[in-house]
């Protein structure tokens, strides 16, 4: 399980067209890395009003990526099967566990129903 110790909403951009609500997650656990997790209003209404369409995991470090670092991968999309430490419950489930707790947070929540209202997001 990741464990959430602080997360800001940053903006709304778009992924692969679709426009989504960035958010910067960082860990409660010491050796979990940031993440940039990209939300967006679910299509067909399955799972609750919002999902998560991309994650990225961020390793940037000051010292070695405030240039072109092409010897370092500062930042890597974690996809769904490769979220949590095995286990129980399930990744799919823990990454909705994940949102959850995104959205359990009034401001981000609020930020995501204001920059993603329907009219915005084609639906």
């Amino acid at each position: 399980m990741y464990y959430i110790k602080d997360a800001v909403f940053r903006r709304i951009t778009e992924v692969e067209g679709t426009p989504c609500g960035e958010i910067l997650v960082r860990p409660g656990a010491v050796d979990d890395p940031d993440l940039f997790v990209y939300v967006a209003r679910s299509s067909g209404g399955q799972g609750g009003e919002y999902e998560i369409v991309r994650m990225i995991q961020s390793d940037a470090d000051l010292e070695t990526d405030w240039y072109d670092n092409n010897m370092h991968q500062a930042f890597e999309e974690v996809a769904e099967q490769d979220f949590c430490r095995e286990g129980w419950p399930s990744p799919e489930r823990q990454r909705a566990e994940f949102l959850q707790r995104l959205l359990a947070d009034r401001a981000i929540k609020e930020r995501l129903d204001d920059g993603l209202s329907p009219s915005i997001s084609g639906e």
